[in-house]
């Protein structure tokens, strides 16, 4: 049976109120300034820096299409939690500090600002490619956080049939009403309305508060799940039965496919140094202390959440071992084996997981027109509060182009979240290494990760005997990382100051 309960739905609300707090908050002190709307005044600590990047890099992929690839590929999905952990890692090891010195030389607010000043890029070249790249692949990310609510509530059994079908009657046959397209359409317009309402401020805070959530439910419940399977022996006893339950290689495997799978989910990891929402956080963390810090606290946040998501979905596999769609295994044991009131909670989380990186991207892409594409290619002085409207009415006109894409059913969370995220990061992540590290690095280097890395993933994911051996991520950065370092070194000679 399913949650049809009222404690879900008051459980629910209490949390949606708080993000609309939150957002409402943020309206007050941070939307007197359009740079203020857009960077919180550049006043973030470290527990808001770190919760809200890991939160909104993780999405419902971590709360439902990891756990779902537990479900799907027993103990091999481990190796996606590493490889993402090691991500995590190297950001604060190697990212986070030089990102937050060089942007605060430059006064950056965006990537696109902190690029272009350091690559002293006057055409602006690079800011219209990387906002074009940005707005596209943002936008298909997030289709699938809203397809991400739609799973949910339907996984769920949250709403009662009667309810669904006195909808339907109400608008005839204007468009299917079903839980899905009920929970793609709530998921958009919270979302929307806590960013329209607070800027970049209640996007940090609500997804601190969210990046909170996300590490409490998927530290207990995979522990409970664990319990309710039977413990250890019954979970490994269950994925032998499925030809699951190996680590090292995959059964019914080639050696080189077991190699290509284990690569491919550390490839994982090669997005986090360039994911623009991500490294926007760090631009706008406080100082270079506080920076620090965040990566400590997100690399240890992103072990739990990302190991407690694969073992939640490979305790469910002993649960429920016939589930049609293994995205459904967290949303599953949750409506059958939690008191209402838990369940409310659990769903807040997974909410919490798609708006975090939802409200993120919205806001970056939305930033990207406004301010890196629109006011600086245009070079027009616009009242700062018409900005701040200009901003929202492009996040609206966003929002409703990805619901109305959602709503037709994309069926995979993790392929269309890798997909985009492969993208986002063989374009960023080896050219923001490389603007950190490589003295020799110029605009002309940085044109080429622009334009070879998206289009490797681009070619590679579309030709089955290629993107069947490797995730297109491996490749796309590769060969972008390569293209940046010989394009510099062929078109000049000078030497930039390092901010390392």
């Amino acid at each position: 049976m399913g949650v049809h309960s009222g404690a879900v739905f008051i459980t629910f609300v209490i949390y949606l109120i708080a993000l609309l707090v939150i957002g409402y908050i943020g309206d007050k002190k941070f939307s007197k300034s359009y740079e203020d709307f857009v960077t919180a005044g550049k006043s973030l600590g470290a527990i808001v820096t770190a919760l809200s990047a890991a939160a909104s890099s993780e999405s419902a992929w971590v709360m439902l299409g990891l756990s779902g690839l537990g479900y799907k590929m027993g103990f091999a999905a481990y190796w996606a939690a590493i490889g993402c952990v090691l991500g995590f890692a190297a950001n604060w090891l190697f990212i986070i500090a030089p990102v937050r010195r060089l942007s605060g030389k430059l006064n950056s607010l965006t990537l696109a600002d902190m690029i272009e000043d350091a690559l002293e890029d006057r055409k602006k070249l690079l800011r219209i490619i990387g906002s074009l790249i940005i707005v596209f692949f943002m936008g298909a990310y997030v289709v699938s956080q809203f397809v991400g609510a739609g799973k949910t509530f339907q996984g769920m059994e949250i709403i009662p049939p009667n309810i669904v079908n006195s909808l339907q009657h109400s608008v005839g046959n204007l468009f299917t009403v079903s839980e899905y397209t009920l929970g793609v359409l709530i998921g958009a317009l919270i979302i929307g309305a806590y960013i329209l309402m607070g800027g970049y401020a209640a996007v940090c805070w609500t997804d601190a508060l969210q990046g909170f959530l996300m590490v409490f439910i998927l530290v207990i419940l995979p522990i409970y799940a664990v319990f309710q399977a039977g413990g250890v022996t019954h979970i490994i006893e269950a994925l032998k039965s499925a030809n699951i339950d190996t680590f090292w290689t995959l059964k019914g495997a080639t050696l080189w496919g077991s190699i290509g799978f284990i690569l491919g989910q550390l490839g994982i990891g090669l997005g986090y140094q360039g994911m623009p929402h991500v490294v926007v956080r760090y631009i706008t963390v406080k100082d270079e202390d506080e920076g620090k810090r965040a990566g400590l606290i997100g690399t240890l946040w992103s072990f739990f959440v990302l190991f407690g998501s694969v073992t939640l979905g490979i305790a469910s596999r002993a649960i429920f071992p016939q589930l049609t769609d293994p995205e459904q295994a967290l949303p599953k044991f949750t409506a059958y084996y939690l008191h209402p009131v838990l369940a409310g909670i659990v769903l807040s989380a997974i909410t919490a997981a798609i708006m975090s990186t939802a409200d993120s991207q919205l806001m970056y892409a939305a930033t990207s027109l406004v301010n890196d594409l629109w006011l600086k290619l245009t070079k027009k002085e616009v009242d700062r509060k018409k900005l701040v409207l200009i901003t929202r009415s492009v996040i609206v006109i966003m929002t409703l182009i990805a619901l109305v894409i959602a709503l037709n059913d994309v069926k995979v969370i993790y392929s269309f979240v890798l997909y985009a995220w492969g993208a986002l990061g063989a374009a960023f992540s080896p050219l923001v290494i490389l603007l950190l590290y490589d003295k020799r690095f110029n605009k002309w280097g940085a044109l080429a990760n622009l334009i070879v890395g998206p289009i490797v993933i681009i070619v590679w994911k579309n030709i089955p005997a290629l993107s069947n051996t490797l995730y297109e991520l491996i490749p796309g950065f590769l060969l972008s990382l390569i293209a940046g370092i010989i394009v510099s070194r062929l078109t000049g000679k000078e030497e930039r100051e390092l901010a390392v």
